[in-house]
């Protein structure tokens, strides 16, 4: 697929990222989920507008996938009139409830994605439908036959390898954005995924999210390993799998800090300081058996909450580095390029040195 007229970049590439692209592109498509079981975390707006950084600024071909049934996603990054026409009638919107409903009446894989262009964030999207958490039992039904072996089940299990799989010659990056639930539908999309990302506030629920997805993530992974080594008709079933190495956590990105001002300084809650010192110790200790090497960093940055933009940016759907109103905005949006161009650097160097492994 050609990609859209490319929006006007608000940066140049550094030599930094630049190289690290090229190491990057060498691994061929990189599939990203953005998860937290806990909601509430400025995860869709992370996704939106670091998928803006990559595709306009760094110049890289990216897939986002609203996965999401709430559809947030999806409402961000489409025009008001693109919104409509996409959900015009029911029964032709052409969404993710598209990719998996032909498993569900017999027919197999789809044989096309339902791939949209945005007009302003630079990248496609499989817009969203609330109709996908209709196929919540489907993939919990089929996941007893994916643990057992069962082909049948194993298929419906993959059905997001299958649109990576799809993805792969005509994107560097497919990105997932996730609701915040251990469902059924997210366990398959982080069981085909290459990496996970974690957004997170800066509260105790976030700590307790991080351990209940490392809980079910080494429960999930052991079970399809078990289904695979059990499958009935491997020759085709492991061919998705057979360059599918475990899912990796790939860093995550605090947001949403408390302050309050001293003597016309910022400074955070200092209860909230007391869990952000606690952070990189939680996270190590929950999830460093998934980090990709010894010494692997995986903060990838801090986003305070840059005044009225980010409601202005979503009303306006367009990404926050690309806002185009003056006055009060001008900072805001400098400090949003600053912020992006600096988690997308962060993002691809913890990238880079996973695939040294």
């Amino acid at each position: 697929m050609a990609k859209s007229k490319a929006l006007q970049a608000t940066h140049d590439i550094s030599n930094k990222s630049s190289k690290l692209l090229e190491k990057i592109k060498q691994n061929g498509l990189q599939a990203i989920c953005f998860f937290n079981n806990k909601g509430g975390v400025g995860k869709t707006t992370l996704i939106a507008n670091l998928g803006a950084e990559l595709s306009i600024n760094l110049k890289q071909r990216v897939l986002v996938v609203d996965a999401d049934p709430q559809c947030n996603l999806t409402q961000y990054v489409l025009s008001d009139e693109d919104f409509t026409e996409t959900y015009k009638s029911e029964s032709e919107a052409q969404t993710i409830y598209s990719v998996i409903h032909p498993l569900s009446i017999g027919k197999g894989y789809s044989q096309n994605l339902p791939i949209i262009k945005t007009k302003n964030f630079g990248f496609d999207v499989i817009v969203g439908d609330p109709r996908l958490a209709l196929k919540e039992d489907l993939l919990a039904q089929d996941w007893r036959d994916a643990k057992a072996g069962g082909t049948r089940g194993l298929r419906t299990t993959f059905v997001f390898s299958d649109l990576i799989e799809k993805a792969k010659n005509e994107y560097d990056f497919v990105l997932f954005d996730m609701g915040p639930s251990l469902g059924a539908i997210n366990r398959s999309i982080l069981l085909a995924a290459n990496y996970f990302l974690v957004p997170m506030s800066i509260d105790i629920f976030s700590l307790w999210a991080v351990k209940n997805i490392s809980d079910a993530l080494s429960i999930w992974q052991s079970e399809l390993e078990n289904g695979l080594r059990l499958a009935e008709d491997p020759t085709e079933i492991l061919g998705m799998s057979k360059n599918k190495s475990r899912l990796k956590f790939l860093g995550y990105v605090t947001q949403q800090h408390k302050e309050k001002s001293e003597n016309g300084n910022p400074r955070i809650v200092e209860a909230y300081a007391s869990i952000k010192e606690k952070l990189p110790r939680e996270i190590k200790n929950k999830l460093g058996n998934l980090y990709p090497e010894k010494g692997f960093t995986p903060h990838l940055g801090d986003i305070k909450h840059l005044a009225s933009l980010a409601p202005k940016s979503q009303s306006l759907h367009t990404p926050m580095i690309t806002v185009t109103l003056k006055g009060s905005y001008t900072v805001s949006r400098k400090q949003a390029r600053e912020l992006y161009e600096g988690i997308g650097e962060r993002f691809l160097e913890n990238l880079a040195i996973s695939l040294k492994k």
